[in-house]
Order: C-alpha cells, then structure tokens, then sequence
C-alpha cells in the first residue's frame, strides 16, 4: 500500500509542482494551482481526468488507512468517496469541498500520508569505552542530540574511534534522509585531528565541513565517560546563506531513548489522524484509565 500510494502521489502531484514549488506565499501557491488544473483541463481533457482519477484513487488509499471506511478503491469520485473527504475535511480544519483536487485538500493528503508511512528507525544504545585511555584508544556509539532541547536531528548514530598514535579521532555517521517511503541512508566518515590528549580529556581541533560554512569539534571526558560537541558557524554568506548562526551545543546520547521518544510523538500524532468511532474511543479511555489503576 505504502508503494502504491507512493506511486501514485508522484503521479498526481506532479502538475502542482511545477505550479507552486518556487510561490512562498500560500495564496499565490493556490492560484497558480487551480490556474494550471484548469487549463490543463480545457487543453488536454484526457490527461485532465487521468490526473483526477490518480488524485481520487489517493485520496481513496490515505482515506482508507485513517479509519473513513472506504473501499473498494475505484477511482471514480462519487458520493461515498466524497462524503468521506467532506468528515476529513471538517476534522483536518480545512475547506470543506469533497474534492479531492482542492488545493488545501490535496496538500493535507499529501502530509497525513507522509505521516502514515512514516516509522522511526531504531538506534544503537550509548556505548562510551575509556578503558584502554593511557593505551592510547578510546571509542564511543551514540545519537547526536542538542544540549537542553529534545533531539537535532534524531534519526541517525555515530561510531567514533580515537588512536593518539594517529592523532585522529575518526567518526562515521549514518544518517536517516528523506520523507515517507523515499528515506535513504546516508553514510559519512569525518576524521578530525587532536588537538590535545591528557589524563582527563581529549580534544579535537575544529573540522570545517566540505561547503565551509560551519565547522565541528569533539571532546571525550574521561571521568563522565560523556563525548560532547560544538558546531559554530563561520560563514552566513553565498552558498552559506541562511545556516542558522547559533552556536550549537551536542551530546552523544542514547540512541534507543532517541527512538522511544519518536515513537511515542508518532504514535500520538497519528492517533489524532485516525477517523475513531465515539463508542471505540470511549472504551479506550476506559481501559487505559484501568491499566493504570
């Protein structure tokens, strides 16, 4: 299902891409829209419906795996299909048209299946070894999160290994990118020089990222057995414009607290989407009020 609605999303959206991808504000976005639906509609008809009946089909597929009881998926817009859009309208706080071509319609399909197909990731544990410190090898696992604020950017993990024969510490990341069903896995290695290593701390020297517009830094305290990081920026010009200036402050944390956090936001986030009869709602607060007796 996930495929298919993917598929088909390409398929539909790809007209109003064209149409309102540059617009920065929405209005302008809407009108060029609905101005490059109609005339597609009065200069090439056949293409017209066959991009209505992806919309409708869609519509039918997120409509259905939110709980609006729909099916069998025909892709043909009648009445059932339309009374469902108008209950999901009403409830998504947005125009009410029954249609699945309207602007804010078609837009809020697109974010509540992005949020359907969505799952987070799992990640590693935190794993700091200082054993072998006065060796001259230190490593550590973890997620990257920001000091005093829930995560940066949640999905992905680190692998940093430290060798003061090499004075380098080299750190390979795996990041999670993308939306929905087109997340990818990025994979990275950055090797950063030591700047110092003593009895307490090690300390690398600033590593400037490939597009110079921000540089990080990794220290490793040996008695908290906590690897922390800054990333300053240095460049708010050019290619550089707009990187928030901010020096940011990052930790090396568990990766499986990371996930559980996600998981829960998600689970809540989509509980809200779901169509939920009044009856089946109620039993559930019931039930949750009595598992915590």
């Amino acid at each position: 299902m996930k495929t298919i609605i993917c598929w088909l999303l390409v398929i539909v959206f790809s007209v109003a891409a064209t149409s309102y991808a540059a617009q920065p504000d929405k209005r302008s976005e809407r009108t060029k829209y609905q101005n490059e639906l109609e005339k597609l509609k009065k200069e090439n008809p056949k293409e017209y419906e066959k991009i209505k009946k992806g919309y409708v089909i869609a519509a039918e597929l997120v409509l259905a795996a939110l709980g609006y009881g729909i099916g069998p998926f025909s892709g043909t817009l009648d009445e059932k299909i339309r009374s469902a859009l108008r209950t999901y309208e009403k409830k998504r706080n947005i125009p009410v048209t029954g249609d699945p071509l309207s602007f804010d319609t078609m837009q809020q399909l697109e974010s509540d299946m992005k949020t359907i197909e969505y799952h987070p990731i799992s990640l590693p544990f935190l794993h700091v070894s200082t054993d072998l410190w006065e060796d001259g090898y230190v490593s550590a696992s973890g997620t990257w999160v920001l000091s005093n604020e829930k995560m940066g950017e949640p999905e992905q993990t680190s692998k940093i290994n430290c060798y003061r024969s090499m004075n380098r510490c080299i750190e390979a990341v795996a990041v999670i990118g993308g939306e929905g069903s087109e997340r990818r896995l990025f994979v990275d290695i950055e090797i950063y020089e030591i700047e110092r290593w003593d009895a307490h701390e090690i300390v690398t020297k600033p590593l400037q990222t490939t597009f110079g517009c921000v540089r990080y830094l990794r220290r490793f305290n040996r008695l908290q057995k906590s690897v922390t990081g800054i990333r300053s920026t240095i460049s708010d010009e050019g290619i550089c414009k707009g990187v928030d200036t901010q020096e940011k402050h990052m930790v090396l944390t568990d990766g499986f607290k990371v996930f559980w956090d996600l998981l829960q936001e998600h689970n809540k986030k989509r509980g809200r989407l779901l169509n939920i009869s009044p009856d089946l709602l109620q039993y559930l607060e019931s039930d949750k009020k009595e598992k915590s007796k």
